[in-house]
């Protein structure tokens, strides 16, 4: 009972009027963010996105849902829920939280002085709270909206929320205390590198004049009380330590650091900070601790509670399940555990039919037994039994791929960003413009790759990076290189997968999906049961051996077989 009494008492005394609109998003918002602390507006990469930065939906194109429960002070229950999916206009979501309190004993004075007695009220001794918050989200990349790729770096998001609160029961006092209200949130995610994310919510940033408020509806005679809705502000930051992407690449495990501040528009309310840790050991099983301040009230005025919080999760296939243990405040009784379920990659339920389908219609190149009639560029250096002789033979006789001028291939060379640029152009049969529309700082506009790579960008085979450099002579890995062939060859790539396309490639590798989709296509047939190896650096070999299999290029190396270019 007292434990009723005092979170009445709590939501009472957060605004001046007698009922206050309770925001009750900040504990709502999924186990996974409250064993960080709260600290999730940098990272924001599930369902609890809809929550905490609905910028964060725009990051990927998956089904993701949250699910959670808990109990505050033993007595007020949270429920939340919430889903987003990818639609023809970007990420959408919706998400509910609910907060209820049950059986809260409403009392009366009778009698004076010595005689003087609390009772329970004889009409309707008990009341019962309920607030609840619907959410409408949408996130995006923001290159949806621009030219050339332009923001690909940037997520935005925003949520429409719409506040039903009020009592039950509790007689006279608590008849028709009830109100509704709406407000909105703006949200943006910022991918500085690859090591680092800024993220920003402004929360209940709605003007009262465009709608941003809460009304109590008119009661006992008395007016309805409108009540403006403060705004806050959640910035974060999420630096990925261990990764791939990280500061220090690492395939197999994952540790961010999360660092968030948080600014209120009251006036009596102080700036607070949340930080949180979450390591990832394996591709199953996360570990997380955080610190979630707070503001409180205290005899010298506004103070600061520090609530520590830990929490555990699992990934089962895509499956999650997380557990958050949350103090709140200095009262040992108030600590929560809160449970979620959810799911976080999208259905793969024809798997097998279209791995099917894809390697019956794969694209191969023909090896017949005859000589073609123009010669053959040969080179020194490519035996007559290596492996890839004959796709390097026909780009190089075709011109979409050079040998050096000492009549050398150097197959085993490992290729850069330039010189695949230059091929998938010259693969494509592309004219090359006299103008270079994408300049690069670290590519002369007069270079012999300008033009190649402007159009390779403009394409969206790659994508230049944020510090305005293209980074021509820099490697690309195996990973990389499938990302870029997907796009090039414009085939169907899944927005997640489930199961790993090769033994050393984890389904929730970043550049898992593209290289299952150029598996099932048959562009990496050469591998014969190997490892993938997506670190590996891509070799000029492997480049003939794919580009090869392209279908102008396939086209092209046809005619040359058949005697039609001659």
């Amino acid at each position: 009972m007292r434990d009723k009494l005092l979170f009445v008492a709590a939501v009472c005394l957060l605004a001046s009027s007698a009922f206050a609109a309770l925001d009750i998003s900040e504990i709502g918002e999924g186990a996974r963010p409250l064993g960080l602390g709260r600290a999730f507006v940098g990272l924001a990469d599930d369902a609890s996105a809809i929550f905490t930065n609905p910028a964060g939906l725009g990051r990927n194109n998956n089904l993701n849902i949250v699910s959670m429960t808990g109990q505050m002070m033993s007595d007020a229950n949270y429920v939340m829920l919430g889903a987003a999916d990818l639609s023809p206009i970007g990420k959408v979501g919706i998400g509910f939280v609910n907060v209820s309190v049950g059986s809260i004993p409403m009392t009366t004075i009778e009698g004076s002085g010595a005689s003087l007695e609390v009772k329970l009220r004889s009409d309707s001794p008990y009341a019962e709270y309920n607030n609840s918050l619907i959410f409408l989200s949408y996130g995006s990349k923001l290159s949806r909206f621009l030219r050339n790729n332009a923001g690909s770096n940037f997520s935005i998001g925003t949520n429409l929320k719409f506040m039903l609160q009020g009592y039950a029961g509790g007689g006279t006092p608590m008849q028709d205390v009830a109100g509704g209200g709406m407000d909105a949130d703006l949200g943006l995610l910022w991918d500085v590198n690859n090591w680092l994310n800024l993220g920003l919510n402004l929360k209940n940033f709605l003007p009262t004049s465009f709608g941003g408020k809460f009304v109590w509806k008119a009661r006992g005679g008395n007016p309805e009380i409108v009540e403006s809705i403060p705004m806050t502000t959640h910035a974060g930051a999420r630096f990925k330590l261990i990764g791939q992407p990280g500061w220090r690449l690492n395939p197999d495990q994952k540790l961010d650091l999360l660092v968030d501040y948080e600014s209120y528009r009251e006036d009596n309310k102080p700036a607070t900070w949340h930080i949180g840790t979450e390591f990832w050991p394996m591709e199953a099983i996360a570990f997380r601790v955080g610190l979630d301040q707070k503001p409180k009230a205290g005899e010298s005025g506004v103070g600061v509670d520090n609530n520590y919080s830990a929490g555990i999760g699992l990934n089962l296939s895509g499956i999650t399940f997380d557990y958050a243990y949350h103090q709140f405040g200095d009262v040992g009784e108030n600590a929560t555990h809160f449970f979620s379920i959810g799911y976080r990659e999208g259905a793969q339920l024809i798997d097998k039919p279209v791995r099917k389908n894809l390697n019956k219609d794969k694209l191969t190149i023909p090896v017949p037994e005859i000589v073609p009639k123009p010669p053959l560029k040969q080179f020194a250096d490519v035996a007559e039994d290596f492996w890839a002789r004959k796709p390097i033979e026909y780009l190089a006789t075709l011109n979409i791929m050079d040998g050096y001028s000492d009549e050398t291939f150097r197959p085993n060379k490992e290729i850069t960003r330039g010189e695949l640029a230059v091929l998938l152009v010259k693969a494509k049969g592309f004219e090359i413009a006299k103008e270079v529309k994408f300049q690069f700082a670290d590519v002369a506009s007069q270079a012999f790759e300008a033009p190649f790579i402007s159009l390779a960008v403009e394409r969206g085979y790659f994508q230049g990076f944020p510090d305005g450099n293209f980074q021509p002579e820099s490697r690309i890995s195996r990973a990389q290189m499938a990302v870029v062939l997907a796009k090039f060859s414009g085939i169907y790539v899944k927005p997640s997968i489930t199961t790993k396309p090769y033994a050393d490639v984890a389904p929730d590798h970043w550049a898992a999906p593209a290289i299952s989709a150029d598996k099932m296509s048959g562009f990496f047939d050469y591998l014969n049961g190997q490892p993938f190896k997506p670190d590996a650096f891509f070799t000029r070999a492997e480049a003939a051996e794919i580009i090869s299999k392209t279908p102008f290029a396939k086209k092209q190396i046809e005619k040359l077989i058949s005697g039609k270019n001659s």
